[in-house]
């Protein structure tokens, strides 16, 4: 994981925590040119599908496919940097992903109404490039362009219909309610795409191994505040000792801002969590 002079990514248990302070005033609903542009981007990465459907040659589709997915980054980047849709707490911390934020966009007061304080995501953050250059989610490693084509093909199939439902809705309440539906579906997708599906499973506190010892009760508490708690075999130990202590340092620096709206784990419960997944690691 790499550093940035904004957020330092921690990925102990699935999440990164940044502290923001201040707040702005809620803005506007998005309006009709505003839809009609992301109705826009939606064909655009319909065509773009086509084309690597209709890919002669594997470099051609290779190609097409890693227009693709820069482009479906930039979707989404344009869709979580819309009016107001930076509010509405931590149930949407999946509009935080550093990842796909745009320069300028971290500082205090940056994130809108009711965001002070809640997690943000920072897995795979800057690992590859997005189409317009922005740093973003690098291609899910071995995916091929039938495989992706195969997967991208019925998550289009939900975007068109999201903003069909979107363009026909006139409440700005409820348009904006779509938009986030649409974002969210977007970005768990991709996640999934890239191995992270986890953060979504059902039931995953109840399937941590031994689960009612005290450093499994810690992590499904503590990161199960924003997603699905990680099972400890996505990393060795060697891996989670490295990730918790990033997590520690960032707590250090951290910890002590007030209002944050997230549970911080103790230095003695961040050891307990550190032990049990070191126990339960990937070998």
């Amino acid at each position: 994981m790499k550093k940035s002079s904004i957020v330092q990514a921690v990925h102990a248990v699935g999440i990164s925590l940044i502290l923001v302070t201040g707040q702005v005033e809620a803005a506007p609903a998005p309006g009709t040119a505003t839809i009609q542009q992301l109705q826009k981007e939606v064909d655009e990465l319909n065509r773009e599908l086509d084309r690597l459907k209709g890919a002669t040659s594997p470099d051609a589709g290779n190609q097409a496919m890693q227009r693709h997915w820069g482009m479906m980054q930039d979707h989404m980047r344009s869709t979580g940097q819309m009016p107001g849709m930076s509010a509405g707490g931590c149930a949407n911390w999946q509009m935080m992903d550093p990842s796909l934020m745009g320069p300028g966009m971290m500082g205090p007061g940056m994130m809108g109404s009711g965001m002070a304080g809640c997690p943000m995501m920072g897995h795979g953050m800057g690992s590859g490039m997005m189409g317009s250059g922005m740093m973003g989610w690098a291609m899910p490693p071995g995916m091929t362009p039938d495989v992706y084509q195969k997967q991208m093909t019925e998550h289009m199939q939900t975007m068109r219909s999201q903003m069909t439902a979107i363009a026909a809705e006139t409440d700005p309440t409820k348009r904006q309610a779509l938009i986030r539906d649409h974002y969210n579906t977007m970005y768990q997708h991709m996640q999934t795409m890239r191995g992270m599906g986890w953060m979504w499973a059902p039931n995953a506190a109840a399937s941590l191994p031994d689960a009612g010892s005290k450093g499994g009760k810690l992590v499904a508490s503590y990161c199960s505040q924003c997603h699905a708690p990680p099972s400890p075999a996505l990393h060795t130990r060697k891996e989670w000792s490295e990730v918790t202590t990033r997590m520690r340092a960032h707590i250090g620096d951290q910890g002590k801002s007030a209002g944050t709206g997230v549970k911080i784990p103790s230095a003695e419960e961040l050891d307990t969590i550190t032990t049990y997944l070191g126990e339960h690691a990937r070998q």
